[in-house]
């Protein structure tokens, strides 16, 4: 038997106010401490271009002052995946409220050129605990994103650390299919 530092009557008492809870978004205490326990499942949103000398620029939002957890750092556009993400019709389909989400919030105001495409998934652990990571590319209009861009190749040192080998991994895939449709 393992130690555990709580009696059944406290998780008894934990599980039953739990139960109040509907599924979606979480008051900030309890999404903290749910992320600390468990896997989250997150969208990783790669949004890249060329720049009109033909390397790969990256889109990154900077998450501000105020941030729980990376005050003030540059990343990719992300979201971490609630129930009412993917729709209860049909349990196949890409979690499109989640780029919904994205498209009104971190990409507002940017020109996003086709769907989304699946990039694969990717495991870490991250400041608010560990992830499992669907990454997408997603092609971005340069004009309309380029207040917001930044060379693959010169990242800017405010950037999560945990996303620059997945934003240079999408940058080679990206470069590699945008070759191979100009040939």
């Amino acid at each position: 038997m393992t130690d555990f530092p709580l009696t059944d009557i406290e998780i008894k008492e934990i599980a039953e106010k739990l139960k109040k809870l509907e599924p979606g978004f979480l008051p900030f205490d309890l999404f903290y401490q749910f992320n600390r326990l468990k896997v989250t499942i997150t969208i990783e949103v790669v949004p890249l271009c060329l720049d009109p000398q033909g390397n790969v620029n990256v889109f990154l939002f900077n998450r501000g002052p105020d941030d729980a957890w990376w005050p003030n750092l540059s990343h990719t556009p992300g979201t971490c995946l609630i129930d009412s993400d993917i729709p209860k019709e049909d349990e196949w389909r890409l979690p499109t409220r989640a780029f919904e989400r994205l498209k009104n919030g971190e990409l507002n105001g940017i020109k996003l050129i086709n769907d989304p495409i699946f990039i694969g998934n990717l495991g870490h652990q991250v400041r608010r605990g560990p992830e499992s990571v669907h990454v997408y590319i997603q092609e971005v209009d340069y004009e309309s994103a380029k207040s917001y861009l930044f060379s693959v190749s010169n990242l800017p040192k405010n950037i999560l650390d945990h996303q620059i080998n997945m934003i240079q991994k999408c940058a080679t895939i990206f470069k590699n299919k945008k070759s191979a449709n100009i040939n």
